[in-house]
Formats: structure tokens, C-alpha cells, sequence
């Protein structure tokens, strides 16, 4: 009980979220650049609420004033999903979606200038990994956090990493429902193309944005990634590692 106290104080897993289907009760563990998009679009159109959408509202207020679980909701789920990706692999998605395409971005990027004390558009993807990620994660945005500590102390019934949630929601809602919202990511920047971009790390932002906006591409990983920011990233993300490896294991000797 002192830990379950700990957790909500701290804010951990308080976004999960419940969804009944073909009277199934689904439970999801919202986590962002996770597949959330797509989870949140089943949600608006499944949900008994979906005429109070109230103009202008996010989907995810709407999902918190609707359908948020408490603790003592979760082993009520038949599905409890976790999606989970790979560290390094998410924070790339996130660079490239907030800083690049510049989407949903105001919150993100008033806090990397605070926390930096410069202009996003003359900093680099080296300034974010070397400098605002090196700061203590209670301090940064929440699109930066481990996905660790999204997770509440509960038992996720379905543990699937994003480059398979179309099987695994296949398995779970059925082939009909699943090709609805899963068979193609609804991340706006998932199919702009990517190329070789010589040091992109080292370039300013506004560069990395003008090619985009100009020719429609961004740098590809080995672009943005030399080895030295690779190995930053997976020891920031440590945890992450750990718990998606326990949770691997687990899946195989189940």
C-alpha cells in the first residue's frame, strides 16, 4: 500500500485507460509514440461517449474524462495491453515528429528552452541527447519519459512491441477491428521518406525542418545517430531495457 501511494504521488501509470468491445473489457496502458495514435482513434469512435466530444477537445482529455482506470480497475480487464519500443528507436520517432514536423509541439519545445537556454531552431539532435536528456526526468516533457514508468503494478496480458501490434490486436479484437485502427500507424510523420544526411546530428534543427518542408524527407537513423549519441540514449534508457527484456522472458516461458 505505501508503494501504490508512492506511485500515484509520483504520477506512475496513471494513464491507463478501458474500453469495452464485443463485451470484452480492454484495458491500455497509455504510452506516447507507442502506437497511441491509433489507440486513441479506437477509443474516440468505439466509445458510448463519443457524442460528448466536446469541440476543440484532445483525444486524450477525452479519454481521461471517460475512461480512465484506477488500480482497482485493471484486474477487471480481460486484455491489459502494454505496448512497448525500443528506446533508442522511440526517441528518434519523437525528435523527428516534435522537432522536425514540428507536430503538437509548444509543450516539448518551451521546455527544451528553458531546460537548454536556446532557441530550438539552433540547437541539434546532439544538444537534445547530450544536454536536455542528461537532466533529471522529472524536470523534462513527458513525451521524453522511460516507458517504465508508465506501467502500474499489474499484470499486462498483452505485452506487444509497436512493429507487431497489428497481430497482436488481430489476436485479441479480431481481423475486422484490428485492420480498422492497427493495420496502418496513424502518426502523421510514419511514411515521409528518409535519406542519408550528412552529420545530421551536428546541424541545426532548422536545417533538419527546411528539408523537410522543401524536398518532404528527414535523416535517416544512421544519420542522426553515430555511435557515441547511440550509446548515450541506450544508458539514459536503461530501465527501459531492462523491463522490456524481463517482460520478453516472461512471454516465453508463458
Amino acid at each position: 500500500m505505501l508503494q501504490r501511494r508512492l506511485d500515484v504521488a509520483r504520477g506512475i501509470g496513471r494513464n491507463h485507460f478501458g474500453l469495452e468491445i464485443a463485451g470484452r473489457k480492454i484495458g491500455y496502458c497509455y504510452v506516447r509514440k507507442n502506437g497511441c495514435s491509433s489507440f486513441k482513434k479506437m477509443f474516440l469512435e468505439c466509445s458510448p461517449h463519443r457524442a460528448e466530444l466536446q469541440a476543440e477537445e484532445r483525444p486524450i482529455d477525452f479519454m481521461r474524462r471517460h475512461h480512465r482506470l484506477k488500480s482497482a480497475d485493471l484486474r477487471g480487464c480481460d486484455h491489459l495491453i502494454f505496448v512497448y519500443r525500443d528506446p533508442v528507436q522511440r526517441t528518434l520517432s519523437m525528435f523527428r515528429n516534435k522537432f522536425i514536423a514540428r507536430s503538437g509541439a509548444e509543450d516539448i519545445h518551451q521546455s527544451f528552452e528553458r531546460t537548454i537556454g536556446k532557441p530550438v531552431e539552433r540547437a541539434t539532435f546532439r544538444d537534445f541527447v547530450t544536454g536536455y536528456l542528461s537532466r533529471d526526468f522529472s524536470t523534462l516533457d513527458r513525451h521524453v519519459l522511460p516507458q517504465r514508468t508508465h506501467l502500474q503494478r499489474a499484470l499486462y496480458t498483452d505485452v506487444l512491441p509497436v512493429s507487431e501490434i497489428y497481430a497482436g490486436m488481430c489476436r485479441i479484437l479480431g481481423p475486422a477491428v484490428a485492420a480498422r485502427y492497427f493495420l496502418r500507424p496513424a502518426n502523421s510523420t510514419f511514411h515521409v521518406p528518409h535519406r542519408e544526411v550528412s552529420a545530421a546530428a551536428d546541424r541545426p534543427i532548422r536545417d533538419l525542418v527546411a528539408l523537410h518542408d522543401q524536398e518532404g524527407c528527414m535523416p535517416d537513423d544512421a544519420s542522426l545517430l553515430p555511435d557515441d549519441l547511440a550509446s548515450q540514449l541506450r544508458a539514459r534508457y536503461a530501465m527501459d531495457y531492462e523491463i522490456i527484456a524481463a517482460m520478453q522472458d516472461t512471454a516465453r516461458s508463458a
